[in-house]
C-alpha cells in the first residue's frame, strides 16, 4: 500500500498535464501513487495520461463523462489505497521535496492534516522561477501547532490556512464522510470548511510547496455569470450547516467570511449585463435575505455603506 494517494481531475490540459506529472514522478519521497480521473477530455490530455500510466504502473487512469473537477475528484477518491491524501490540479505543479516534508512532518507530530503555502504565478512567471528547483533545509522550516484551524482562515498574520484542499495534506481517514459538490465550480471552498469542521490537529507550515498556474481561460476569469452567484451561495449554504450548533465558528464565520463572500458576490453582480444582471441580483438578494433571517448578517462586522447596500437589495428585489 502506497504511503501518498494524489488525486488529479484531468480536462483539457495537454499544454500543462506532462509539468504536472512529471513535478510528481521528481518526488524525493516515491512511496506514492497517482489517480488520475479524467473528465471526458477532447484533447490529446487522455492520450497523455496512457503513455505515463503504461510507463509507470503508479499511475492509475479513470475515465468519466464531462461532469467537472468536483464529480472527478469524488469518484478519484474512491480508487485511493494511501494512507494520505494530497490533491493536485492539472495545471498545477509541486515542489520536489514536497512529498518528503510534508510525510515527515505529519507523521513526527502525530497530526491529521499539514497545511502549507502556495505561490500563485503565471506560467512564464514559474518557468523562470528558482524556488521549485531550490532545496529546502529542514532546519529552516517555519511551523505552528493548532487543534482548531478553522480560526487561523483570517487572512492576517504569519500562519494562515488557506481555503483551498490543494494547500493541504491529510490523513485518508479525515476524509469520511466529506464529499466535494458536484457541479460547482467553487467546491474546493466547501470540501475544505468540510475538512476543517472536524478540528483535526493541524501544523501549519509557512513554506511553499505548490505552484497554482494562473489560467487566463479558468473558473475565475471567466465572465461573471448567474451560476457562479449561485454557487457560492451553495457554498456557504454548506459551510453554515457545519458549525449551526458551534458558537465561536459562527462568529467567526460572521465576521471573517460573510463580508469577503458578500462583496465578491457583489462585484460578480456589478460585471454582468443586461438581463442577466438583473437575475443575478436578484439571487443575490435571494442570499442577503436568508443570511439575514439567520442571523449571519451584522453591520458590526460589515462596512456601513456596503451594508446599506445589502439591505436596499433586499428590498429591490
Amino acid at each position: 500500500m502506497p504511503k501518498v494517494s494524489v488525486v488529479i481531475p484531468v480536462y483539457n490540459v495537454e499544454r500543462y498535464l506532462r509539468r504536472c506529472l512529471d513535478s510528481v514522478l521528481s518526488q524525493t519521497f516515491q512511496d506514492f501513487e497517482i489517480v488520475c480521473v479524467n473528465d471526458g477530455s477532447t484533447d490529446r490530455s487522455r492520450e497523455i495520461l496512457s503513455l505515463y500510466s503504461t510507463n509507470d504502473e503508479r499511475i492509475k487512469v479513470f475515465d468519466q463523462d464531462n461532469q467537472g473537477a468536483s464529480v472527478a475528484r469524488n469518484n478519484g477518491l474512491k480508487h485511493i489505497s494511501g494512507e494520505y491524501v494530497f490533491f493536485l490540479d492539472s495545471d498545477d505543479a509541486i515542489h520536489f521535496q514536497s512529498f518528503e516534508i510534508l510525510v515527515r512532518i505529519i507523521e513526527e507530530n502525530n497530526v491529521d492534516m499539514v497545511s502549507f503555502n502556495q505561490l500563485d504565478c503565471t506560467e512564464r512567471e514559474y518557468n523562470s522561477l528558482s524556488l521549485h528547483k531550490k532545496c529546502i533545509k529542514f532546519a529552516s522550516l517555519d511551523t505552528k501547532y493548532c487543534d482548531k484551524p478553522i480560526f487561523l482562515g483570517t487572512h492576517k498574520g504569519e500562519f494562515i490556512i488557506h481555503f483551498t484542499v490543494t494547500s493541504k495534506f491529510i490523513r485518508r481517514h479525515l476524509l469520511e464522510n466529506i464529499s466535494f459538490i458536484p457541479q460547482n465550480r467553487f467546491e474546493d471552498l466547501a470540501y475544505s470548511f468540510g475538512l476543517l469542521s472536524k478540528n483535526p490537529k493541524t501544523i501549519v507550515l509557512q513554506e511553499t510547496l505548490y505552484y497554482y498556474i494562473v489560467n487566463e481561460q479558468g473558473v475565475f476569469h471567466t465572465p461573471s455569470n448567474i451560476k457562479q452567484v449561485i454557487d457560492y451561495k451553495e457554498c456557504l449554504d454548506y459551510i453554515f450547516s457545519l458549525f449551526v450548533d458551534k458558537e465561536q465558528e459562527l462568529e467567526f464565520l460572521k465576521k471573517d467570511l460573510v463580508p469577503n463572500v458578500l462583496e465578491q458576490q457583489r462585484r460578480r453582480c456589478r460585471k454582468a449585463s443586461g438581463n442577466q444582471k438583473r437575475e443575478m441580483y436578484r439571487v443575490f438578494a435571494e442570499e442577503l435575505k436568508e443570511l439575514y433571517d439567520k442571523g449571519l448578517l451584522e453591520i458590526r462586522y460589515i462596512r456601513f455603506y456596503r451594508y446599506l447596500i445589502y439591505r436596499l437589495l433586499m428590498v429591490l428585489y
